[in-house]
């Protein structure tokens, strides 16, 4: 299946999988200074199944709190910003779990990838862009999207793909492109624009393995960049065989020393640990 049909099936939205709207909601209510907790509250209340999962999460103790009865208390005592990033997760999560369609896709690598990724864009996000940080950890958590469309419109040749991957030990980007004639960041700014959720996340998806085309007024994007590569330095690889560690043009941006970029790999190992028991990622 061509780039061309792809396209066709997202946009008449055959099989599309779906993010609930909730997620495009709280991450407009987030963006926008105006917007009150209480408008938060009510927006994610509409979603019983992520109020439950998110009263579970805060009140575990990877966050050290207890009593959190109420979304309200929830966004009282982390902040609109946290509670964002785990709605985003747990609707992230929710979507990754579905059906998987490839033989040879394996969505529980995929989302520890996710969340590696997720959490080293939170961790340089802090360092170098605190007002962003869990923007781009939101954004670095959907960036390899487009996987999800391939297995769900293209499992057999994503299984080309992937298998090519295996056999001679090549980059996924270039065995999509050896399959597909696209890598999987093209299918999945088509999902994320289908979404209504462009802008970061359609950048970081676009951008995250080509660090060296990063517009000089997107220069945060290193961040989603870096967290790639890290993540697969760290062993969450997702099924690729690139490991080419982060770019010289990222290096740049980051302006920090080897031994400090292995201190955020152990960090994202440790926090990963404690995401698969937060999330109950088996």
């Amino acid at each position: 299946m061509d780039l061309e049909s792809i396209a066709i099936k997202i946009a008449r939205s055959e099989n599309l999988p779906v993010l609930p709207q909730i997620v495009s909601a709280v991450l407009k209510l987030a963006d926008d200074p105006n917007a009150s907790a209480r408008a938060m509250e009510q927006v994610i209340e509409r979603d019983p199944s992520i109020t439950a999962k998110l009263l579970r999460v805060s009140n575990s103790a990877y966050y050290g709190l207890s009593q959190v009865s109420s979304v309200n208390r929830a966004i009282s005592v982390l902040g609109m910003n946290t509670v964002r990033s785990l709605v985003v997760s747990i609707a992230y999560q929710q979507l990754v779990s579905g059906k998987v369609c490839s033989t040879k896709f394996d969505k529980t690598q995929f989302w520890l990838h996710s969340l590696a990724v997720g959490t080293a864009c939170r961790i340089l996000g802090k360092m170098k862009e605190p007002v962003m940080a869990e923007e781009l950890y939101s954004a670095g958590l959907m960036h390899d999207v487009g996987i999800l469309a391939l297995d769900r419109f293209a499992p057999e040749e994503l299984d080309s793909a992937l298998a090519l991957v295996e056999e001679e030990d090549l980059p996924l980007s270039i065995s999509e492109c050896r399959v597909f004639g696209v890598e999987h960041s093209v299918v999945g700014n088509l999902l994320i624009t289908k979404w209504g959720l462009s802008g970061l996340a359609g950048d970081a998806i676009r951008y995250h393995k080509s660090p060296e085309k990063i517009p000089e007024d997107k220069r945060f994007l290193h961040v989603v960049a870096a967290a790639d590569a890290l993540a697969n330095e760290a062993g969450f690889t997702n099924q690729d065989a690139e490991n080419d560690g982060v770019h010289h043009t990222t290096m740049d941006y980051l302006q920090l020393p080897e031994a400090q970029l292995e201190i955020i790999k152990n960090v994202i190992v440790l926090e990963v640990g404690k995401a698969q028991e937060v999330f109950q990622i088996n």
